[in-house]
């Protein structure tokens, strides 16, 4: 083994565990506890050998590691839910472009995107319906810790274009989509008026409220296209 190849093993050690103690103060669901400290923790090492320390994508780095934290912790209502939904298309972004550098295998790569998806849409959902002292706790951290503070810039984004997942409704199927969009759902045996506020930036999950935006439903595109195909979900008359 090389000097060069000695040293980055030395330093990839170093910044797992230091990494590995960060997510343990404050708390980490373990599939994304295992992707910080196996493949994170391997990018945060080229980059310290790469530049040190003290160059903008080492710090860049940390800072995606704890806006992911913050954006899985429980949000104290609906201000925080939507911070939260502004900022995922960004912090997915730098996800995805990290996972593109370190070579990670799609399949690998979608499943956790695809579970993030639905841990978002869970956070948002119990954000919506917070209610004081009754929030179940995903990690550690509030939305009150240094943690978010450190990453307002990915926090104070505008929020997403619009987005059409679907070129119109094709045998039943599910039909095209925009946030804003009112949906009539059957439960518990009566259709509810409900609004789609949110689609996920990988096109995954499904947030709609009710239209005073409290009451949260979260659908995957599976279990919405099923619901239009039976009609238990259909397109209200636009506004």
């Amino acid at each position: 083994m090389t000097e060069q190849r000695a040293n980055e093993q030395v330093v990839y050690a170093r910044i797992r565990a230091e990494m590995a103690t960060h997510l343990q103060t404050h708390g980490a669901p373990d599939e994304i506890h295992d992707f910080l400290t196996r493949h994170w923790a391997r990018l945060m090492t080229g980059i310290y050998m790469a530049k040190g320390n003290q160059d903008a994508d080492w710090f860049a780095g940390w800072d995606t590691v704890n806006a992911l934290l913050w954006s899985l912790a429980p949000k104290q209502g609906r201000d925080d839910a939507e911070r939260m939904l502004r900022m995922l298309p960004t912090l997915l972004e730098r996800l995805h472009e990290g996972c593109a550098a370190l070579a990670i295998p799609d399949g690998e790569r979608d499943a956790l995107f695809e579970r993030l998806a639905m841990m978002h849409a869970a956070v948002a959902r119990e954000g919506l319906r917070y209610q004081a002292g009754l929030m179940r706790t995903m990690t550690h951290l509030s939305s009150g810790d240094d943690v978010a503070d450190r990453s307002a810039d990915l926090a104070e984004l505008t929020p997403p274009p619009a987005e059409v997942v679907d070129a119109g409704k094709i045998n039943g199927g599910l039909p095209a989509l925009k946030p804003g969009d009112r949906v009539l759902i059957a439960l518990h045996g009566r259709d509810r008026l409900m609004v789609l506020n949110w689609i996920s930036p990988v096109g995954g999950m499904y947030l709609f409220t009710n239209e005073h935006g409290l009451d949260a439903l979260t659908f995957t595109r599976a279990r919405l296209t099923e619901r239009f195909r039976t009609g238990q979900a259909r397109l209200a008359e636009r506004a």
